[in-house]
This record gives structure tokens, C-alpha cells and sequence, in this order.
């Protein structure tokens, strides 16, 4: 991809004038962002999922800004709330519903003019936090925490910018990141985990906080059921995924106890019908089953109910390898000292 590296350098050029002349402007709220340094399959949203379920046990209540990606109607801004049971995923896109979903207590706000959007609901919502979704290179909103996820198998890409690599900016700018957090750890061995906990200090001057994923539960489709896996093991298991990072997602299948066939991969955010579905079976069998993240259960609404049935949904949950109580304490302390 170095032959892109033209392209990259004029990426390099709008970014710092979009950083430039951008005006921060302050919410009535804290504001804590969770954003990442390269596109896509850092974990991002499962690190939302599991803030947000800590400030609602601390009795706070918190509204999510976020863009959301392929959408329809992508110009006028969507509320989710009390879980999204009557949204469409085409109107709210797929990361932002799962969250709503995930979170029934938690709001969620989707539309491109996040700081206006909030201005907008906050008499609506009354929110004590807001979470700036993909917020890392947001410029019009003053954060008081800005988190960086970084997927351990694959921190930095190549190293090289938009469009060449994958990077969204140049690795100096962890400097700029409150907090980091190493995802997929157990992906990688502690040899190289320890020597990529030394390279982002001493990038950033920060220790990363390190997680992986655990706690996993089989559901169904809709998520409000548990699925007895062992149901599956008579047939031939695949993955079916259409996120950023599929071998964390075939990791934790493996960790699950599972083992399957083989993989079937789309492009992040692809949607699916029942012709996509349909065609799927048909060319791994009648005896096959599948396991989807919850990411793409959010997706199954098209999709035909007895057709649904040759699926699970793996759900997991972030867990900390170490220093849990003082990620508690730094998310805390961030909305204190607003």
C-alpha cells in the first residue's frame, strides 16, 4: 500500500487543518471519549458497553454522541433509548443499536453534529455524562477524559497514515490521550504484550490498561435468551462476522470451549437479508450452524425466524487484566473534577 503514501500526505494535511481551526466548545456536562488511533478492530464499542454499565451501577445516567456509520437518513439525528425495540438498524446503524440494546438505561444520541445533538436532547435526556463515541479526533467538543483503545494484535497497522496504513494520526499523538487501553491482550504472548505496554508508555507517557475478553455467554438472536450451545455441536460450526477485527472474535469462540469449521468473513458493517443468509447456508449445508457476534445479531432483523435458529450469538465482556479498581477511580475522578 506505500504507493498510497501521496494520498496519505495530503490525508496528513486536512487532518491538521481540521485540528486547527476547529473551535472546542464545553457541554453542560463531563464529557468522557473513547476513540481509537487506527480504523477499525480496536474493541472500541465493548469499552463503551462496559463504561456505560459502570456509571448506570453508580447511579449516574449517560447519553452516548455518536456518529453511526451507514446509515439511512444519515442527516437527521436518532434517539435510542429504553433498549431501541422498535428501531430499524438501517435508520440507527449497527454499533450505535447495540449499545442502546446493551444498555437499556443508557441514551443514545446518533448523528453527525454530536455537540449540536446534544444541545439539542439535553432538556429531553438529562444526562450527568456524556460519551463521546470515536471521539479521539473530534475537535469541536472539550473532553474531560479521552480514552485511546489500541488492539494488541495489531496496534499500529504498518505504521503508515490513512489511506497507505491504517493510522488516523501520527503515533506521537498519544501523547494527547488521557487514558489507554490495550484490547485482545491474550491474543499475543506476555513477552510481547509486556514489550507493546513499554512502547506506548513510551509514546504516551502512560501505563495501558490491559484487557481481553471474557465471560462469555451464548444468546439468541435477539439477545434475550440464553442459547445451550451443546445444541450445535452435532453439526458443522462456522463464524459469521462483518467487524473489524474477526480473529479476536474466532479467539474468543475458541476460549468459549468451541471449535469450529471455518470462518466466514464480510466487510465491517455489511448488512444481511435473508438472500445473504440463504446463500450462506446453501453453500456450507444443510448441516451447518453458525455463530455470529453481538454486533451483527443487531443486523437479523430482516432475516427469516426459522432461519434465525441456525444461529448463536457469542457475547463478551471486557475484562481487566490488571489495575480494575484504578480504571474505576480514573472514571470517577474524571467527573469530579468537572
Amino acid at each position: 500500500m506505500k504507493f498510497l503514501y501521496p494520498l496519505s500526505l495530503v490525508y496528513f494535511l486536512i487532518y491538521k487543518l481540521d485540528m486547527k481551526f476547529s473551535i472546542q466548545k464545553k457541554l453542560s456536562k463531563p464529557v468522557i471519549s473513547i476513540g481509537n488511533i487506527t480504523w477499525g478492530g480496536t474493541g472500541k464499542t465493548p469499552i463503551v458497553i462496559e463504561l456505560l454499565n459502570f456509571l448506570v451501577n453508580n447511579n449516574l445516567k449517560p447519553v452516548v454522541l455518536t456518529r453511526g456509520y451507514f446509515r439511512k437518513n444519515s442527516k437527521i439525528p436518532l434517539i435510542l433509548k429504553n433498549g431501541a425495540k422498535l428501531v430499524n438498524v438501517s435508520n440507527s446503524g449497527d454499533e450505535p443499536l447495540l449499545i442502546a440494546k446493551s444498555v437499556v438505561k443508557a441514551a443514545v444520541i446518533v448523528g453527525k453534529k454530536r455537540y449540536k445533538n446534544a444541545l439539542r436532547f439535553e432538556n429531553e435526556l438529562l444526562p450527568d455524562v456524556y460519551i463521546l463515541d470515536d471521539g479521539f479526533q473530534h475537535w469541536n467538543i472539550k473532553k474531560n477524559l479521552d480514552i485511546v483503545c489500541l488492539n494488541a494484535a495489531n496496534p499500529f497497522g504498518n505504521g503508515l497514515l490513512i489511506p497507505a496504513g491504517n493510522l488516523r494520526e501520527k503515533l506521537t499523538a498519544l501523547k494527547r490521550a488521557s487514558v489507554i487501553i490495550l484490547t485482545n491482550s491474550d491474543i499475543i504472548s506476555i513477552k510481547k504484550l509486556r514489550k507493546l505496554e513499554q512502547k506506548v508508555f513510551s509514546l504516551s507517557g502512560k501505563i495501558p490498561f490491559i484487557t481481553y475478553y471474557g465471560e462469555f455467554k451464548y444468546k439468541t438472536i435477539d439477545l434475550s435468551s440464553d442459547f445451550d450451545i451443546n445444541h450445535f455441536k452435532q453439526f458443522n460450526i462456522y463464524s459469521l462476522s462483518a467487524i473489524g477485527f474477526a480473529d479476536g472474535f474466532k479467539n474468543s469462540i475458541r476460549n468459549s470451549g468451541i471449535k469450529i469449521k471455518d470462518s466466514i468473513i464480510l466487510r465491517d458493517h455489511s448488512y444481511y437479508d435473508n438472500t445473504i443468509i440463504k446463500n450462506i447456508i446453501k453453500e456450507k449445508g444443510e448441516n451447518s450452524r453458525f455463530i455470529i457476534t453481538a454486533k451483527d445479531s443487531v443486523k437479523f432483523e430482516n432475516v427469516d425466524d426459522n432461519i434465525k435458529q441456525k444461529f448463536a450469538v457469542l457475547t463478551v465482556k471486557p475484562c481487566f487484566m490488571e489495575r480494575k479498581k484504578e480504571w474505576d477511580l480514573t472514571i470517577l475522578k474524571s467527573l469530579q473534577s468537572f
